[in-house]
């Protein structure tokens, strides 16, 4: 009697540990366009925001092939912007990131003769990733924004 308990514990104790196991490394998805859209509502932009097409961001920011983007911007007569794609791979979304900061500094310079006004918020530009998710945000206060992307981002 006493080895037919032990043996169901036991068994009982494996069971768990194989559930448990079965859970650790497995991100939940992100709904990249309902993150995008709460982004958009936690920033403070000068001026509203307008959803771009997901073909013209995908271009715009030159995304890997695949990627799955939900992005919104001003008129163009400002800098803010917000976007968050889904690049497929860990290895994209670092690519992403390059390609990113290589666009924003040159944003920088294209505005500090256009619209020097604009220039400190491309200077704190915000841009994350995890996993294979990357977050862009540029507006005139983007910190309750970046608090959301980085909790949505963590674990990824």
């Amino acid at each position: 009697m006493k080895k037919a308990k032990r043996i169901a514990a036991l068994a009982l104790a494996l069971c768990a540990a194989l559930a448990l196991a079965g859970c650790v490394g497995k991100a939940e998805p992100i709904d990249v366009d309902g993150l995008a859209q709460e982004i958009v509502g936690a920033a403070t932009f000068g001026e509203p925001m307008n959803a771009l097409d997901s073909s013209v961001a995908l271009g715009l920011y030159s995304a890997p092939e695949g990627s799955e983007v939900c992005a919104f911007a001003g008129t163009g007569a400002t800098a803010e912007e917000a976007a968050v794609f889904n690049t497929g791979s860990a290895e994209n979304a670092a690519a992403l990131v390059e390609s990113l900061r290589q666009r924003n500094q040159t944003r920088i310079d294209q505005y500090a003769s256009y619209n020097p006004a604009e220039v400190p918020k491309l200077e704190s530009a915000v841009i994350l990733s995890g996993g294979p998710y990357v977050v862009l945000i540029v507006a005139q206060d983007a910190s309750a924004a970046e608090s959301i992307a980085k909790d949505a981002l963590a674990g990824q």
